[in-house]
Parts: structure tokens; sequence; C-alpha cells
């Protein structure tokens, strides 16, 4: 009986059917050629959203090009959000203004353009339960 019941289990697994993974594709556009980096961040919950240390996943792609693209993969089913930001000095940080703004095009998931403040995470969320792409154009660069 134990076999049968770990032989289903392993089955199960295989075919993906309890824990399905997923790829998530994230293209950023109006990136400034042949300076830096762009930056991802992926984010799965609200608590720490935009914290460095709350990040489940983090790329980072030379800006060689108008657009850059980068999958994350194997995400399970759930909500996710995305930070991004263009190095364009290469210091490693999103470079702000006296007041906090970002001086280095930034964006977020669903395109949200911040008024007064930076989104929350209910705000950017993206439901993934197949293959799933999304587009961000950065902001003020």
């Amino acid at each position: 009986m134990k076999t049968k019941i770990i032989s289903l289990l392993v089955l199960i697994l295989v075919n993906g059917t309890l824990f399905a993974q997923h790829n998530f594709s994230v293209e950023v556009t109006g990136v400034q050629p042949g300076k830096g980096y762009v930056f991802f961040g992926l984010y799965d919950k609200e608590k720490g959203f935009l914290d460095i240390e709350s990040q489940i996943a983090t790329a980072k792609v030379k800006a060689n090009q108008n657009s850059v693209v980068y999958t994350f993969k194997n995400l399970p089913d759930g909500n996710y959000a995305i930070a991004v930001y263009q190095d364009v000095n290469s210091n490693g940080k999103c470079d702000r203004n006296m007041i906090g703004y970002p001086t280095e095009g930034f964006g977020f998931s669903k395109n949200y353009k911040p008024k007064l403040s930076a989104p929350n995470f209910d705000e950017v969320k993206i439901a993934i339960d197949q293959y799933a792409t999304t587009s961000i154009a950065l902001i003020g660069k």
C-alpha cells in the first residue's frame, strides 16, 4: 500500500499537477542603450514590497539595446510584482534626488506610474497561473 501511495505522489509531482511551475517574461522598454544594466526585482507578497531583502528573485541584464527581456523561471502559481530600474552610471543602485525620487529610469509591473508615492503590492501584482509576459516602460530617465 505504501508503495502505491508513493508511486502516485511521484506521478503527480512529475506531471506538475500539485506544484505547477511557470515562466514569467518581463520586457523593459525605454532603455538607454549602452548605459549600465537593467535590474529586475521580483516580489510575491505585500509585506516588504520594494525592500531589497524581500525580493524572491533578482536579475541584471546589460543595457545593449532600447529594450531588454528577462524570464523568471519555475514560479509556482501566485501573485507577483516587478520593480525595475536602469543603473546608467553602474554604481549598483537606483540613484535618487533630495526628495527620494529616482533620477534613473525605473518602472513597475502593470506600468504603474507613481503620483506621490511608490505603489503598493496590490496595485502592481500580476496573477501567474501559466506562462506569462509583461512589458514595463521606464519612467523618468
